[in-house]
């Protein structure tokens, strides 16, 4: 196997397309662009993850992807079964997040579905 690294910023260099990712046949993400948003739609987690860090600390690790998406004027919104959850970037309202984050690139859309996600990621 190869590795190789991925830059955090690699939204900004995609313009158009889409992925999906499938697991046993059955569909697991889909990933899709719409002019300046970017669009993570997770609609199942087939796998496990153990020894993830908290929602808060998630939460503030991701301020400088979404500072970076700002600049980029790129917009990530992430869906859990095509309900929005979370955007990062640049068409956010951070009301909530930014008492926790102290930025105002985030936005949570659904916290309880957010806290979901993250008790899988």
């Amino acid at each position: 196997m190869k590795n190789f690294d991925l830059p955090a910023n690699f939204l900004s260099f995609l313009n158009s397309g889409g992925l999906k990712v499938t697991c046993d046949g059955s569909p697991s993400i889909n990933f899709m662009i719409e002019g300046n948003s970017r669009i993570i739609d997770i609609i199942d987690i087939p796998i496990e993850i153990t020894k993830r860090p908290g929602l808060i600390k998630q939460l503030s690790e991701a301020k400088d992807l979404a500072k970076n998406l700002k600049q980029e004027n790129i917009t990530l919104e992430i869906r859990l079964q095509g309900e929005p959850v979370l955007k990062l970037g640049e068409n956010v309202s951070p009301k909530f997040a930014k008492i926790v984050t102290l930025s105002n690139n985030i936005e949570i859309t659904d916290l309880r579905k957010l806290k979901k996600l993250t008790d899988v990621f």
